[in-house]
């Protein structure tokens, strides 16, 4: 094979699927990576900004305005490192906790609606395959 059709039929599932999700947050007054951040917080707990910023893959100065506009809605709190200081830690409020457990089970329901088109055995391959393509 010599053309790049994968590539593209990549870039149009990706985007279907980000324009997909997208608008199903911002029925929360969120956007996209506002949501990528609050789910990061809801599952792992408390992270440092660098580590937020590897789990959520926007860049630093988008998540600097994200975490702000978080914290201004009073969804997440920032907090220093009791051992380290210049480190900044993230975790979400009641607030956010609530809003997270209020929405993730129907966020994760409206997803399977298109993952479920693919059997257990493909949606693992996929997984594969993508990380086979994706990691250096």
């Amino acid at each position: 094979m010599t053309d790049l059709k994968t590539i593209t039929i990549l870039f149009r599932a990706t985007n279907t699927l980000t324009q997909e999700i997208a608008h199903q947050v911002n029925e929360l007054g969120l956007s996209l990576s506002s949501f990528m951040a609050c789910e990061a917080l809801y599952h792992k707990g408390p992270l440092s900004v660098a580590q937020l910023q590897s789990k959520v893959l926007i860049a630093n100065s988008s998540l600097s305005y994200v975490i702000e506009q978080l914290k201004e809605k009073g969804i997440i709190d920032i907090n220093h490192d009791e051992n380290d200081k210049r480190i900044r830690l993230c975790s979400l409020t009641q607030r956010g906790q609530n809003m997270m457990s209020a929405v993730y089970e129907k966020h994760v329901s409206a997803q399977r609606v298109r993952l479920d088109r693919l059997t257990p055995h493909e949606e693992i391959l996929l997984q594969h395959l993508l990380k086979k393509i994706g990691l250096d």
